[in-house]
């Protein structure tokens, strides 16, 4: 019974998260939608407009997940998650909802700690998935695989466009060298991390931010193709990520996480 009311607050605070969420996209918080502020302080790893509708897939699966949760929470398997990861889902729920309000008052340095706190929460509710046998299970990982694998790439994102707001002159490198070691290291970084979290799906989301970065950096809305060597690079990365997670899968027996 403990468990369904954990489950049930946490379906609450993701419905409050959510409100939030929409309240920043539609700039009613300061005035300033999420998309503004990044206009604001764009970057050349800055991905497409379009590309953020994921955030209506992950949230719709995040929705699924807590309402699961909830209906089975007498099961063995989504007690053991609840209980596990109960605690970690409400501090990414709190930075989530922290990181909306600090981007859209255009405090960019606190949204980097507030992001940072949201992916390390997230972090660790995969490794507390791994640790659950899934028993065939797959919309708990699934949901928080791409979640967190979005979050990977929105920190980046938010980080370099912090560095844009301080005038930051990147040592004396050029932009274009500097966005090109991101795409690169990023890949690498993403493929030490998969090794961990073992989950197949968390590369998928940052293929995807990839491919809206290359079609931002080629469309007449964003830099026109001023940038071809960016432009291979973000298709080579997006390939190399989606290599990684496919590879994953083949590890796992084709399954999202180990299921032994």
């Amino acid at each position: 019974m403990k468990e369904r009311k954990k489950a049930i607050i946490n379906i609450l605070l993701l419905f409050l998260t959510l409100v939030i969420n929409a309240l920043g996209a539609l700039g009613l918080i300061n005035g300033y939608s999420q998309k503004e502020v990044s206009d604001r302080y764009l970057t050349l790893i800055t991905p497409s407009p379009t590309t953020f509708s994921i955030w209506s897939i992950i949230y719709i699966l995040l929705i699924l997940s807590c309402i699961i949760m909830v209906i089975r929470s007498d099961n063995d398997y989504y007690k053991n998650v609840i209980n596990r990861i109960t605690s970690l889902f409400r501090f990414s729920s709190l930075f989530n909802i922290l990181w909306i309000i600090s981007f859209s008052y255009l405090q960019l340095e606190l949204s980097v700690i507030f992001i940072v706190a949201f992916l390390f929460s997230l972090s660790l509710i995969l490794e507390k998935l791994l640790s659950i046998k899934s028993k065939g299970h797959f919309i708990i990982p699934l949901s928080f695989g791409l979640y967190a694998g979005w979050l990977f790439i929105a920190t980046v994102v938010n980080i370099s466009a912090t560095l844009v707001k301080l005038n930051w002159n990147g040592f004396g490198i050029s932009d274009t060298l500097w966005a090109f070691t991101i795409l690169i290291v990023a890949v690498v970084i993403v493929f030490l991390v998969n090794v961990k979290n073992k989950n197949a799906v968390f590369p998928l989301p940052i293929a995807w931010a990839y491919f809206g970065i290359n079609n931002f950096l080629k469309s007449s809305q964003g830099f026109s193709g001023a940038y071809p060597i960016l432009e291979k690079a973000s298709i080579v990365g997006m390939f190399l990520l989606i290599m990684i997670s496919i590879f994953r899968f083949y590890k796992n027996n084709y399954k999202i996480i180990p299921t032994t």
